[in-house]
C-alpha cells in the first residue's frame, strides 16, 4: 500500500521539486495539491490510516511551527517531517522538539530524502505489524496501598523471566512509582522519553530506554520527576504498551491505584489481571469495591485473577470466605514471608535471586506456572472456536477487539 504524503507551504513554489520526485515514486502518494497550514489540518483530520506531513519553513517559520504543534497534539496518526533552506542547528533542534522525525534542507538531497522516507515507512511497519507471536500484557492490579502490588509484579516478572521467557516491566504508577527502588536500579531514561519520542520508536531506541536488571528483566521507569506525569495520556500508554508487546514475550505492568483514563486503558487492553489483595476485612472490602466497578464496566471476567497476598492460615478467614465475599474464585495464594520479601528489596533482587529455597520464592515461580498454563489453555480455546470479548468502558473509550 502507498503511503500518503501531504505537503504542507505558504509557498506553493517550495515545495515543487519535492513532490515532482515523490510521484514518481511507487511507494507514495503524494497530495496533488500544497496544502496551506489551515487547510493542511483539515485534511489530515479527514485520514485514519499513517499519513507523512512536510511542513515548510521558509514562509512562515512560526505559523509552521504552531500547525506542526497541533498536528502533534491531535492527530496521532500523522508522522512530521520539517523542511527550511536553512540548516540552522537551532532550526533543526526546534523541529526535533516539535515532534519532526527528519528534517530535510532545501535544495533537497534526493538521496537522503529517500532514505528518511524509507525509515519513516519502516517504523510505521513496526507499529502497524500484529503477528501471530504478539506478547501478553499482565496488569498488576489493586486499588488499595499497601497490599503488595509492586512485590508481585516485580517477582512474578522474574519467575517468567526464570522461565526463559523475554520480559518488560513497566511502572505506571507514574507519580511515585516504585520499581526501579525495588530492584535498586538508576534508570537514564522513563517513559517520559518514550512518550516525547513515540514516532521514533526503533528496536535500538527502545532498548536503551529500558534499564536491564540483572535478573533479566527490562524495566521502563516512572518520570523523574512527579509533575511529569501528568504530560502522558492515555493514547501515549496504548502504543507502548502496543510495542513493547511486539518485542517481549510478556509485559507485567504495574498499575495506578486510581481509577482513571490510563488504568482503564490498561485494564482494557490486558490480556490478563492479576488483583491483588490481603485477607483482611479492609483490604477484601476495598477489593469487593473494585469487583463492582469493574461489573459495571464490563471488565471481561474471564481475565481477572485474584491474587491473596502475604496469606497465613486462619479459621477466622478463609480463601473461601474471601471467594465468597469477592464472587470470584481464587487463583493464587503467596505466603506472608515478610523478612525474606524486605530482604530481597534492600539488597534490590527477586525474592528468586535472594533465597530461590524459600516457601515465597517458590510460590512464585507456581505463579509463574500457573499463569503459562492459562495462556496455554486460553490459546487453545482460541484455536477451537474464538471467544466473544464484553464491551469494556464503552461509555468511556472503544473496545479494541478480541482478546488475545
Amino acid at each position: 500500500m502507498k503511503l500518503p504524503i501531504c505537503l504542507i507551504s505558504e509557498d506553493n513554489k517550495a515545495l515543487g521539486e519535492l513532490k515532482q520526485q515523490l510521484e514518481r515514486e511507487a511507494a507514495y502518494a503524494v497530495e496533488s495539491k500544497v496544502y496551506g497550514y489551515g487547510a493542511a489540518f483539515d485534511w489530515l483530520r479527514g485520514k485514519s490510516g499513517p499519513v507523512v506531513a512536510v511542513v515548510d519553513l521558509s514562509r512562515d517559520p512560526e505559523g509552521a511551527f504552531a500547525i506542526a504543534a497541533e498536528i502533534k497534539l491531535k492527530l496521532s496518526n500523522v508522522r512530521l517531517v520539517m523542511t527550511s533552506p536553512s540548516g540552522n542547528p537551532d532550526a533543526i533542534l526546534r523541529a526535533m522538539r516539535s515532534g519532526a522525525e527528519e528534517f530535510f534542507t532545501q535544495p533537497f538531497d534526493w538521496a537522503e530524502v529517500l532514505k528518511s522516507l524509507d525509515g519513516i515507512r519502516n517504523k510505521i511497519d513496526l507499529h502497524t505489524s500484529r503477528t501471530a507471536d504478539r506478547g501478553q500484557i499482565i496488569a498488576v492490579s489493586s486499588n488499595k496501598g499497601g497490599v503488595g502490588s509492586t512485590t508481585v509484579a516485580t517477582n512474578l516478572a522474574a519467575s517468567l523471566v526464570a522461565h526463559k521467557k523475554s520480559v518488560c516491566l513497566v511502572d505506571l504508577v507514574l507519580q511515585f512509582g516504585s520499581v526501579t527502588s525495588f530492584l535498586n536500579l538508576e534508570a537514564s531514561y522513563t517513559i517520559l522519553d518514550l512518550v516525547k519520542n513515540l514516532k521514533k520508536i526503533d528496536p535500538m531506541f527502545l532498548d536503551g530506554s529500558l534499564v536491564k536488571h540483572a535478573s533479566g528483566i527490562r524495566v521502563l521507569a516512572e518520570p523523574f520527576y512527579a509533575e511529569d506525569a501528568r504530560r502522558i495520556t492515555a493514547a501515549d500508554i496504548d502504543e507502548i504498551l502496543e510495542v513493547l508487546s511486539q518485542f517481549f514475550d510478556y509485559v507485567v505492568v504495574d498499575t495506578p491505584k486510581e481509577f482513571d483514563d490510563i488504568l482503564a486503558l490498561v485494564l482494557d487492553k490486558a490480556n490478563m489481571i492479576l488483583f491483588v489483595t490481603e485477607m483482611d476485612v479492609p483490604s477484601l472490602k476495598s477489593a469487593h469495591r473494585a469487583f463492582e466497578l469493574f461489573n459495571r464496566m464490563g471488565i471481561y471476567e474471564k481475565k481477572i485473577r485474584l491474587v491473596l497476598n502475604r496469606y497465613i492460615k486462619s479459621k477466622l478467614m478463609s480463601p473461601e470466605s474471601a471467594e465468597k465475599a469477592l464472587g470470584a474464585k481464587v487463583f493464587w495464594t503467596l505466603p506472608n514471608n515478610y523478612p525474606t520479601a524486605i530482604a530481597a528489596v534492600n539488597q534490590g533482587l527477586s525474592i528468586q535471586e535472594c533465597d530461590p529455597r524459600s516457601d515465597i520464592a517458590r510460590s512464585y515461580s507456581g505463579l509463574a506456572d500457573a499463569v503459562l498454563e492459562s495462556f496455554s489453555i486460553a490459546g487453545a480455546t482460541r484455536r477451537d472456536g474464538v471467544e466473544k470479548r464484553v464491551g469494556l468502558l464503552n461509555r468511556l473509550m472503544p473496545v479494541r477487539g478480541l482478546l488475545k
